[in-house]
């Protein structure tokens, strides 16, 4: 600095405003880079969904007294869609057929892959269903509905190759 030079109140002003307008502007940067890779939510209306909690929690119940089980046999890809083979089996292993059941494939961490698809009955238990998905991590929320509307919902992660 100049021979001369003082630090005046003026200067003092211009470095504050400076860091703090330096601070602020990284921050909005930040901010807008979390709100792009995740926008709030996955669930809507999780308000709504809070206060009917204990409703939640009875169907939960109801659910595993069926004690019925879903896993995902198998994913095979043919081009662009994916084969998908679930089976659902009671507590003692026994396959459960004549159900109709419907499944959401979706993004574990990212919103707006969603594709919806209905499972075909194909014997022994067992469901299958063609969809259209990339390679990766998916999750497959299901439902599975009987002829005496008892339901069961399901979540299984898979691996698409």
């Amino acid at each position: 600095m100049g021979e001369g030079f003082r630090i005046a109140g003026k200067h003092v002003l211009m470095m504050l405003v400076g860091f703090f307008s330096m601070i602020l502007t990284v921050n909005m940067i930040f901010l807008n880079f979390a709100l792009k890779t995740f926008p709030g939510e996955k669930v809507e209306k999780s308000y709504l969904q809070g206060l009917n909690y204990n409703d939640r929690l009875e169907a939960r119940d109801t659910q595993t007294a069926l004690g019925w089980r879903a896993s995902i046999d198998e994913a095979t890809r043919h081009d662009n869609q994916v084969l998908l083979t679930l089976t659902i089996v009671q507590e003692n292993g026994a396959p459960i057929s004549a159900l109709d059941v419907s499944g959401v494939l979706s993004r574990p961490a990212h919103d707006g892959d969603d594709s919806p698809f209905v499972f075909s009955p194909s014997g022994n238990g067992q469901y299958t269903a063609s969809v259209e998905a990339g390679s990766g991590v998916w999750d497959l929320d299901g439902r599975a509905v009987n002829a005496r509307n008892d339901e069961f919902e399901f979540r299984n992660r898979i691996e698409i190759p």
